[in-house]
């Protein structure tokens, strides 16, 4: 029996959907925001290197946080398990370009940048678009 408070489908609750989708956005925009920090930094505004750095850190937290999410709308969200995949393979892909950017090899660095932006991106809107089976 559910409570009135947690609306329950055939397709299980509706919280985690709305819990992934929030945390994808979140992290779609983070990683988005690094592009800014880093365009910033190379049109002289020298300070956004500290702000892409820090943002870095927590770009990285909200991927791990919407793989986290990823798992509820599995279970108990009986949604689809290739976007827990999907993140933890980003986070990794991030931290492969944390490694890039300290060695300062931005001739890898900045297009990885880009795929995971895509990535993510995609994730975010797939998480939006997605009608999930019933």
């Amino acid at each position: 029996m559910h409570d009135e408070v947690t609306p329950v489908t055939r397709s299980g609750p509706r919280w985690p959907r709305w819990v992934f989708r929030v945390t994808a956005t979140l992290a779609a925009v983070m990683l988005f925001d690094q592009a800014i920090f880093a365009g910033q930094f190379l049109s002289g505004v020298y300070p956004a290197l500290d702000l892409h750095r820090e943002n870095a850190t927590y770009a990285g937290i909200c991927v791990l946080v919407a793989a986290v999410a990823a798992v509820l709308q599995f279970r108990p969200g009986r949604g689809p398990w290739w976007p827990i995949v999907g993140y933890v393979l980003l986070f990794g892909l991030i931290g492969l370009q944390i490694l890039l950017g300290f060695m300062h090899t931005l001739a890898l660095h900045i297009p990885l940048g880009v795929a995971i932006i895509l990535i993510a991106t995609a994730l975010a809107v797939w998480a939006w678009r997605r009608t999930w089976p019933r």
